[in-house]
């Protein structure tokens, strides 16, 4: 027998109006909204989180989604090796669906009850012989976030401290009678509890969002991966770590502390560019990071402005003091004036300016100083910012680094 892989090739569709016609009992004629399929991910016996095969559970998400009853795998050109598989539980903007034996490659259809079908997605499936040729099993996802009383996600995989988009669960009860649940934040690896909320009962068909903000006892949490776990509240001692019931659903996330700033293609400067390097009469109190003129810069944390100004050697510059750090922000050599004005409180990713080589600069580049408090030459001292510039950049850089094409173009400052 082949084995299936499914993957998700993305794309989003728009919703075009469904085909079918379905009489009614008064003897007129309607169409149901037709569906559209947004994603997929393999939620239970996958190979990945994007592979799965016959028997997998895929959770398809989309727009209009309460009434869809089967998907068809549509496989090649023609009807002739579509599979039409029912779907096993739906919500507004869900459903789960087990992979059928027989499905072949191609994409993937909605069929409401009374016949209307959405446009074929742009997810396709693809197809080997055998699993072991496209690589080696992956481990199982653990994420689980539809159960037959249950459909929760989070909003989005990647959350920044002081982010414009908060860390946030939506869950649904399904099923037919109010639930009361408990919902409990844990970071996933170790299980260690972060936070918990108590909700209590829940009517069915009311969407609920809970929202976290990063910390805990007032302390911003170390980067990572974090799930919410949703609990019925009887087995709230499962959430206390006490063992017990398992949780109905949960959804995890990435959590992370700082963005890096230079959003394109970009080089660390070298010799002359390194924080300490000889300057007349000073050193240099920052590190620069050459990218062509015009690349997005955005706050690496979020914080309130300090300094908004044109100086002749740093030229554009904006300084920001970081959210919960104690140390200032200082990026310089922007295009333009920033976008942002002194006292602006601004999330972390928020856009700044663009690169650029205004002031003292010789080729386009951000000189980035980090300051120590009490802030940037108000009592505190620069201190190198590359080891930091790394660590983001390897979690949330933007695209390979650009060779260096002029070596000697630097900072003065």
């Amino acid at each position: 027998m082949n084995k299936l892989t499914i993957a998700c090739v993305g794309g989003l569709l728009a919703a075009v109006p469904g085909t079918a016609v379905a009489s009614s009992t008064g003897g007129g004629a309607y169409l149901s909204p037709a569906a559209a399929i947004r994603s997929v991910e393999c939620r239970t016996d996958c190979a990945g989180k994007r592979v799965a095969k016959p028997g997998s559970f895929l959770r398809l998400k989309g727009r209009t989604m309460r009434g869809v009853r089967e998907i068809i795998f549509l496989g090649g050109r023609g009807n002739d090796d579509d599979v039409a598989v029912p779907v096993a539980q739906s919500t507004p903007h869900s459903v789960v669906v087990k992979v059928p034996e027989g499905a072949r490659p191609g994409r993937l259809r909605a069929r409401n009850g009374d016949g209307v079908q959405s446009p074929p997605s742009t997810v396709t499936i693809a197809v080997a012989d055998v699993l072991d040729e496209v690589g080696p099993t992956a481990p199982a996802v653990p994420d689980r976030d539809t159960s037959d009383r249950l459909d929760a996600h989070v909003e989005a995989s990647t959350v920044y401290y002081e982010g414009a988009r908060k860390a946030a669960l939506r869950y649904v009860v399904t099923g037919d009678a109010p639930l009361e649940v408990a919902v409990e934040l844990v970071r996933a690896g170790d299980g260690t509890s972060v936070q918990r909320w108590s909700p209590g009962v829940v009517a069915p068909g009311a969407e609920q969002r809970i929202d976290w903000d990063g910390t805990a006892g007032g302390e911003v949490v170390p980067e990572g991966r974090y799930e919410f776990r949703v609990f019925p509240v009887a087995a709230a001692a499962a959430a206390a770590g006490d063992g017990g019931e398992a949780p109905l659903v949960a959804d995890s996330f990435r959590f992370l502390d700082h963005k890096f700033p230079v959003r394109g293609r970009h080089h660390y400067g070298e010799g002359q560019a390194v924080f300490g390097a000889g300057r007349p009469g000073h050193s240099h109190q920052g590190h620069d990071v050459f990218a062509a003129c015009g690349t997005p810069l955005v706050a690496a944390r979020g914080g309130v402005v300090r300094w908004k100004a044109y100086q002749s050697r740093a030229g554009n510059y904006v300084v920001i003091d970081g959210d919960g750090t104690g140390d200032d922000y200082a990026y310089m050599h922007l295009q333009g004036p920033a976008l942002v004005d002194k006292g602006d409180h601004v999330a972390t990713g928020q856009r700044l300016g663009s690169v650029g080589d205004t002031g003292a600069a010789s080729g386009c580049h951000l000189h980035f100083e980090l300051w120590s408090g009490p802030g940037w030459y108000e009592g505190g001292k620069p201190f190198d910012p590359l080891p930091s510039l790394r660590a983001w950049d390897a979690q949330s850089g933007t695209v390979a680094t650009l060779r260096a094409k002029k070596r000697g173009a630097v900072s003065p400052r």
